[in-house]
């Protein structure tokens, strides 16, 4: 799930992260040390580190929101912690303005409640740090998969079922393609015995089955680890219990089209 906020694959957002954490934890330091010596330019230091750490905070949200909506797949339980991650960086910055507020200028001590705002703020963001970890090392938000060994991974947005999703040229064994189809995200996949095509959906918890791995005619979700076959849709290892949803495919003219669900689908079941 590459970032599209990103400056050469590098992902904009954890680059801008930094800023904010690294400067509301100096301010908090630094407002430490000032109650401990009473010195006005620890004071002056930190009232200036908190109020840089908003702007870079305010910075750092706006690619942070772009991959959330664009990259983060829908209906998964990274689009829930991507939204715990949101809401408590902004709750973090309304504290950490408030208490800015309270200080009032770079020269006057804090009091108790102000210091009790940036404890409270510190806490919030660590937090936050934790689920951004969360999306990131097991999610794999922003990572680029392109030095895979299936190379590449292809996108396509089509505008009806009536377009060819790919031609049938374009994909070796173990590779995927992902097609968008108004509010469906397919993926064809090739296997020894021909293409496939199945929902980017993981049941377990909506992982990106299309920033897996395909090996033979089972396809492994990069989150959790849950197999499935992509010929019948069943389960072959967990966590997963049912199966994911599988989508006609027919070639005419080496292109590769991909039909519509007719009706709700009984997914399989995992086999014990």
């Amino acid at each position: 799930m590459r970032s599209k906020a990103s400056i050469r694959s590098h992902p904009v957002h954890p680059m801008l992260v930094a800023f904010p954490i690294g400067l509301w934890i100096a301010g908090f330091i630094f407002d430490l040390l000032a109650l401990a010596q009473n010195n006005v330019t620890l004071w002056a230091a930190g009232f200036y580190c908190v109020i840089a750490g908003c702007i870079g905070a305010v910075a750092a949200a706006v690619p942070g929101v772009l991959d959330w909506l664009l990259v983060v797949p829908p209906q998964s339980s990274g689009k829930r912690t991507g939204l715990w991650h949101g809401s408590l960086n902004m709750l973090a910055l309304v504290i950490f303005i408030s208490a800015t507020w309270r200080q009032g200028g770079p020269n006057n001590a804090l009091d108790g409640i102000t210091f009790t705002l940036l404890a409270f703020g510190v806490i919030v963001i660590s937090i936050s740090g934790w689920l951004g970890g969360t999306l990131v090392y097991r999610d794999q938000i922003g990572v680029d998969h392109r030095l895979a060994g299936a190379g590449t991974l292809k996108t396509r947005t089509l505008s009806g079922w009536d377009q060819p999703v790919c031609n049938q040229s374009e994909l070796s064994d173990g590779q995927m393609m992902l097609a968008a189809i108004g509010s469906e995200r397919v993926v064809v996949g090739r296997c020894s015995e021909g293409l496939f095509a199945f929902s980017n959906h993981c049941t377990h918890s909506g992982g990106p089955l299309a920033d897996g791995a395909l090996v033979g005619c089972t396809v492994q979700c990069p989150w959790h680890g849950s197999q499935f076959d992509i010929r019948t849709g069943r389960v072959v290892a967990g966590p997963a219990e049912n199966g994911i949803r599988i989508y006609a495919a027919e070639i005419r003219n080496g292109e590769v089209y991909v039909k519509p669900p007719k009706a709700p689908q009984v997914l399989p079941k995992r086999v014990a």
